[in-house]
Formats: structure tokens, C-alpha cells, sequence
């Protein structure tokens, strides 16, 4: 009897210490890859000072997935940011950071970086990028009870969302991914994307399914009030 106890203990001890191994792995043994196991982010805010640059943002795809974490690199006056989240940890975790990152140097881009990309999120000169500068899928909103943009294609993600859990502003353009614009052309093909829209309750007042194609550089898309989706052509 002590024996058949003791092998139950023993079996359920390794049980215990595999699932613990799984756990870490999946939250910081993804860091050992770089860069090249970061995703893209929907980023809300960047602020740089003297000894830290901090970054708000969310996990832009349409199923929850949780923060796991950063990675990040410290080069001649540019830091360079990934981010990685987990599907597993999106049961009992969000996928919204606020994160404050030491720096050594005087910083002077803060650049977001993936396998696919590398998006610059800030300088000293401008501060945050103008978002008309970059290539890729931007969406303009009529009504004001969105509060939740995002997009998923081939594995990769992007999304746009308020800094202050407000609803977003109407009547301007937000950028949201530009990633789909490398897998475009890596591809040579159009890349099909889709787009979902919530509300503050994360119901969906808005879905869809849309091609993006490198050639054309830039997509200009409408939310209506209705809850269609328009592109507009510039």
C-alpha cells in the first residue's frame, strides 16, 4: 500500500514539474529566439526619458491571447522592442502592457520590431511617427463607439485602440498594421486580412475579410455607422 501511494506521489510530482516546465517555457523561453519570436503590438503611448522609455499597447488580434513579455535591444541611440504573447496565458491574463524600460544611453528611436519588420514608433526630433509616413492599412471611423480595431492575417496581427480606454476618435485615419505589407510582397501576391471592430463592451459591431496588396502601399478603410466596411481610394 505504501509503495502504490508512493509511485502515485512520485507520478503526479513529475506531472506537477512538466506542467511548471511547459509554463516557463512558454512565458520567458520564447526571449532565447530575439526578435525573431516577437509579434507585432497595437501601440497606445511611447514617453522617453533620461532612463526609461514607456510603452502602453495591446495584443492586436481577434482572440484573446495574454502578455507574456518584451525583448528589447539598446543600439547606438535606438532601442529596438518586440513583444510576445501567449494564447494559453489569454485565459487568465490580458493582453494589454504598460511597460517601463531601463536604458543606458541617450535615446533618441524607439523602434518596434518582429522577424518580418522593424516600425518606428518615436524620435527625438518628432516625437511619436506621424502616422501617414508608413505603409500598410489604415481606418477611419464614423461613429464614436469604437473602441477596438484589429486585424489577423497568415499568423500575423496588428490593431488600433484608445490610450485612455475612451472610445476612439471619429473622422481621421489610424493606422493599424503595416507587417501585411512585407508579407505581401515576400508573397508576390495580395494578402488576404480580417477586420474586426468592437465596442466597449468587446461586442463586434463591424467584420470582414479584405485583400491588401503591396503594390498599392497604403489602404484606406471606413467604418460605417451601420457597421460596413468601405475602402475609400486616395
Amino acid at each position: 500500500m505504501y509503495k502504490t501511494i508512493k509511485k502515485v506521489l512520485m507520478v503526479l510530482l513529475v506531472i506537477v514539474v512538466l506542467v511548471l516546465v511547459i509554463f516557463l517555457a512558454g512565458r520567458y523561453g520564447w526571449k532565447l529566439g530575439g526578435f525573431g519570436a516577437c509579434q507585432g503590438a497595437g501601440i497606445t503611448s511611447v514617453e522617453v526619458s533620461e532612463n526609461a522609455v514607456h510603452i502602453t499597447g495591446f495584443y492586436p488580434g481577434s482572440f484573446p491571447e495574454g502578455f507574456c513579455g518584451y525583448y528589447s535591444e539598446e543600439r547606438d541611440g535606438k532601442l529596438y522592442v518586440g513583444f510576445r504573447f501567449s494564447a494559453v496565458f489569454g485565459f487568465f491574463e490580458t493582453g494589454n502592457f504598460d511597460i517601463t524600460i531601463p536604458v543606458k544611453g541617450d535615446i533618441k528611436e524607439v523602434i518596434l520590431k518582429t522577424k518580418m519588420n522593424e516600425t518606428p514608433l518615436w524620435n527625438v526630433e518628432i516625437g511619436a511617427i506621424p502616422q501617414s509616413e508608413r505603409y500598410g492599412v489604415y481606418v477611419k471611423l464614423e461613429g464614436n463607439d469604437v473602441y477596438y480595431v484589429s486585424m489577423t492575417y497568415d499568423g500575423f496581427g496588428g490593431g488600433v485602440g484608445s490610450a485612455d480606454g475612451t472610445a476612439m476618435e471619429s473622422g481621421e485615419y489610424c493606422f493599424i498594421d503595416n507587417d501585411i505589407m512585407i508579407v505581401s510582397k515576400e508573397a508576390d501576391a495580395p494578402i488576404p486580412f480580417t477586420i474586426i471592430v468592437k465596442d466597449a463592451d468587446e461586442n463586434v459591431v463591424a467584420s470582414g475579410e479584405i485583400s491588401f496588396d503591396a503594390y498599392m502601399e497604403k489602404m484606406y478603410l471606413t467604418i460605417t455607422t451601420d457597421g460596413r466596411i468601405e475602402e475609400q481610394f486616395k
